[in-house]
């Protein structure tokens, strides 16, 4: 329960107690909203210090002090004569945020291709330095351990294309043409596309956390002291592992998605399984085929680069690692897309 701290009488504002910081909630809470009081009566304030003395001079400096109480006057000297206002927010203009904008991208871009040719001009002079052990975990951790999440993933964009399709197939009799739409689909755009997203998001992240770790945790430039290089013996096992993992994620990928498609094909459409393979077999040529798998290597090649960069680009404190985490996702993702976007000018231009 709170002691009145403040009077209002006629057009004058009597303040009385203790104005300490122990009264602070108190005070705020009697301030009072009205526009028309004029004059203030500090003399029944026993005590106060200056964040009583802040809460005078910020609410009714305005007003006049007809009884002066001698320690309030001091207190509001020192405070009147320390105040600072706070700088107003300068605006920035659009210009300087788009030249900021794109500084930030040419820097990235720079920092990118130095650690590709940092990364080239270790792997000849120090290549001794490589460990199969290491680049045979990763293709466990990166290929095998993914399979259950892609394969869930996969087999649910199966059942929800085919699910969405088939209403609007049914009803121009074209049932069976769920066969191609779904296949060609797949296999040749969303199958590599899906995968790689997963894989962005799942190692990517790793990789940047892993290498960020050992950087904040001086390990890094303990493999250096040693005369290692840590571009050899913990970037390029990861590139190779990702380049030879996804490839074979997008075969499993785009078989786990079509037998989805299959299933609710042969519930919605009444299209047996015989007959689905029958057509799929007819419409999925290789070209289609290595379509979609040649891009594998090229979504693994910049994951892997991407989060390992991100990684090197740590600083020495924890809260970095999750500001780069984030960096390497949304960068792997955005790659991803740009070069699928890519294959799809030069397929079109090809004739593919």
């Amino acid at each position: 329960m709170c002691e009145e701290f403040i009077i209002l009488k006629d057009d004058i504002l009597f303040l009385k107690g203790d104005w300490t910081i122990e009264n602070i909630n108190c005070i705020k809470k009697q301030i009072p909203s009205n526009a028309n009081i004029k004059k203030l009566d500090a003399s029944m304030i026993e005590q106060i210090d200056t964040f009583g003395g802040i809460i005078i001079f910020n609410y009714f400096k305005s007003l006049e002090i007809i009884d002066k109480n001698k320690k309030v006057i001091d207190i509001l000297n020192i405070i009147s004569q320390h105040y600072a206002t706070p700088p107003k927010p300068v605006k920035t203009s659009s210009l300087l945020k788009l030249s900021n904008f794109l500084e930030n991208i040419i820097q990235n871009l720079l920092y990118f291709l130095a650690f590709i040719g940092e990364l080239v001009i270790n792997v000849f002079t120090h290549i001794k330095d490589f460990e199969f052990g290491i680049l045979i975990k990763d293709i466990e951790n990166n290929g095998v351990k993914a399979l259950g999440i892609v394969g869930i993933l996969s087999f649910l964009i199966g059942v929800v294309i085919t699910y969405q399709s088939a209403a609007q197939l049914r009803q121009f009799g074209a049932n069976i043409f769920i066969v191609n739409l779904l296949g060609i689909s797949i296999v040749r755009e969303l199958g590599p596309v899906i995968v790689a997203i997963i894989i962005s998001g799942r190692s990517a992240s790793a990789y940047t956390a892993s290498i960020g770790l050992m950087k904040v945790q001086e390990e890094i430039d303990n493999l250096k002291v040693l005369g290692i290089s840590p571009y050899v013996l913990l970037v390029l096992p990861k590139i190779i592992s990702m380049m030879f993992v996804l490839p074979a994620l997008i075969i499993y990928a785009d078989t786990v998605s079509i037998i989805g498609g299959m299933i609710v094909s042969k519930i919605s459409l009444n299209i047996a399984f015989v007959e689905f393979i029958h057509r799929l077999r007819h419409i999925l040529n290789l070209e289609t085929l290595f379509a979609g798998l040649i891009k594998g290597p090229f979504f693994g090649l910049f994951i892997a680069i991407i989060g390992t960069s991100e990684g090197f680009k740590v600083q020495e404190k924890p809260e970095s690692i999750g500001e780069h985490v984030i960096a390497s996702v949304v960068k792997s993702i955005s790659s991803v897309i740009m070069i699928d976007a890519i294959f799809s000018v030069v397929y079109k231009w090809i004739g593919i």
